[in-house]
């Protein structure tokens, strides 16, 4: 956004009023628009009026909708609005329609306003015209064509190229291959890397896959570190594993990374297909859960599965080997509820108190603390949620979230929207169950975490602490050798209610027994050496 428009943002923590922002907006060369949280517009500039021909009284009062041109999709509105609700700004390029009719392709920011506690008050949208530039480009989906880190495909179009393909198969009686290919362990990685050097290697991969195939191919990014390819002409499985393999021996070279050297390895997993194959959405998700179960094999190989076999069989085929996350996402693309991968980053908010309630979102990787806020107005950390969990169930009752979620570390999400889940429970009761079975965890866990802190004494509560997050990555079948604590000794305290003094003897006294050691990095580094001495160290607190 350009300067006028970040001192509009700026001011986002004061009461606003349309009156006060005039001035600014009618500086920015911009098309720009202010909104509610409703988003009904309450100012618009004189650039607004330009690009679009609608005047301030035709505009006022009304939504963005008014220039809305119909050509893209519902869930196109619907990831941009999970986006602004989350709290993150949202770039793209939008078809829209101005007042005498005619198309125009408006490259627009749209970044949500805040008030002091945090809550969004309003949205404010700058946007200019690049008709001229994509003249030759069509948006065919939600979406743009390509994606803006890497100049590949996106989604949208990725799946309209394989919709293409199975047209044309059914005249040609041709075969081909759909692959989703994911980077093992990009999260951890993503960590110890700058944004800027994270970008790089994301692009670099993208030019790798796209030297593994040919030009007829389709190597698109998805979202975040995953990747598809398309291979039409495929020449069966024996082919097509010949090319799945080149892939990820490709990555055996190590990538230029933040001035050093970095080895990657990919998980693959792939669906041969053919005129009679299910369309290109069901064929991605068929994919996807195949890359479940090359990920839960250790990753770094590919594995290939006829499209014909149904994603119930990709299920069962799995089903012993998956733990508790892998399992319930694997069911979640059996009964085709509709995910959304998302990749957060440390102190990104998926909720915020009182924003209106429409996603649930399953936590893939990473941690995240639920926060409110405590009667002297500070923010309070009251839950803990790690991989596998669900986020925003406190949402349902009210159809407002009553916590803040804040990422703790760089991971991923997949976001479900709760009226896709609800229907997909009506039909299928495995479903259902599992949105009750996460509802009860919920329950227990923050039950057992009250009778901890009632019933501990202060330095076996972090002991009681760190042993519950060490069974947790545990039971998700992480390491537990070593872990690293995404909260300061402080934030652990206001957790568990005790102050930064006490965290911090009963850390100390823990490491003089060598049940635990800190790490040498400067990192919140914590060595777990014995669980068991864990456990003990809580019983004979327990003593009278």
């Amino acid at each position: 956004m350009g300067s006028v428009n970040r001192q509009i943002a700026s001011a986002s923590a004061r009461a606003l009023r349309p009156e006060q922002v005039g001035r600014l907006m009618d500086a920015s060369p911009e098309a720009a628009l202010l909104t509610d949280r409703a988003g009904i517009i309450q100012y618009v500039n004189p650039a607004f009026q330009a690009l679009t021909g609608y005047s301030p009284e035709e505009a006022i009062g009304r939504t963005p909708s008014i220039v809305k041109s119909g050509r893209l999709s519902r869930e196109f509105y619907q990831r941009m609005w999970g986006t602004l609700m989350g709290g993150q700004e949202f770039r793209g390029v939008l078809i829209n329609r101005r007042k005498s009719g005619e198309l125009f392709h408006e490259e627009k920011t749209i970044r949500p306003l805040f008030d002091s506690r945090g809550r969004i008050t309003h949205f404010l949208s700058a946007g200019h015209d690049v008709s001229d530039r994509l003249a030759q480009e069509q948006l065919s989906g939600p979406g743009d064509t390509h994606d803006a880190l890497t100049g590949l495909p996106g989604r949208a179009l990725f799946l309209d190229r394989v919709d293409q393909t199975l047209s044309r198969l059914r005249r040609s009686g041709e075969r081909f291959a759909l692959a989703v290919v994911d980077i093992d362990g990009f999260h951890a990685i993503d960590q110890t890397l700058g944004r800027a050097d994270a970008d790089a290697l994301l692009r670099s991969v993208g030019q790798r896959l796209s030297h593994c195939v040919r030009a007829v191919d389709t190597v698109a990014r998805l979202e975040a570190d995953r990747f598809a390819l398309l291979l039409p002409g495929a020449q069966g499985e024996g082919g097509t594993a010949c090319v799945l393999r080149t892939i990820v021996k490709s990555f055996d070279d190590p990538f230029v990374a933040a001035g050093g050297s970095l080895r990657l390895t990919v998980s693959v997993g792939a669906c041969l297909g053919n005129a009679d194959a299910a369309g290109a959405a069901a064929l991605l998700q068929r994919a996807e859960a195949v890359v479940l179960q090359v990920k839960r094999a250790g990753g770094g190989d590919f594995r290939l599965q006829e499209a014909e076999a149904t994603a119930g069989d990709a299920v069962r085929a799995v089903a012993p080997r998956l733990d508790f996350q892998t399992a319930q996402e694997a069911l979640l693309l059996q009964h085709q509820v509709p995910l959304t991968r998302k990749g957060v980053r440390r102190g990104d908010r998926l909720c915020r108190t009182g924003q209106e309630f429409r996603f649930l979102y399953v936590l893939h990787a990473g941690s995240v603390r639920l926060e409110s806020f405590a009667a002297d107005g500070r923010e309070q950390v009251i839950a803990l949620r790690f991989k596998g969990d669900w986020l925003g169930l406190d949402g349902i009752a009210t159809r407002r979230y009553a916590f803040d979620t804040v990422a703790m570390e760089t991971g991923e999400v997949w976001a479900i929207r709760y009226d896709a889940l609800l229907k997909a429970c009506a039909a299928a009761p495995g479903v259902q169950a599992l949105l009750h079975a996460a509802m009860s965890r919920e329950v227990l866990r923050d039950r057992e975490l009250q009778l901890t802190v009632n019933t501990l004494p202060t330095e076996a509560r972090v002991a009681d602490f760190l042993r519950r997050w060490a069974q947790g990555l545990s039971q998700r079948g992480l390491r537990t050798d070593r872990i690293t604590l995404h909260m300061t000794r402080g934030e652990i305290g206001n957790y568990l209610g005790m102050t930064l003094e006490s965290v911090s003897r009963a850390m100390s006294r823990l490491a003089r027994e060598k049940l635990i050691a800190f790490g040498n990095s400067g990192r919140r580094d914590v060595e777990i050496v014995d669980v068991a001495g864990l456990d003990a160290f809580i019983a004979r607190s327990q003593r009278p």
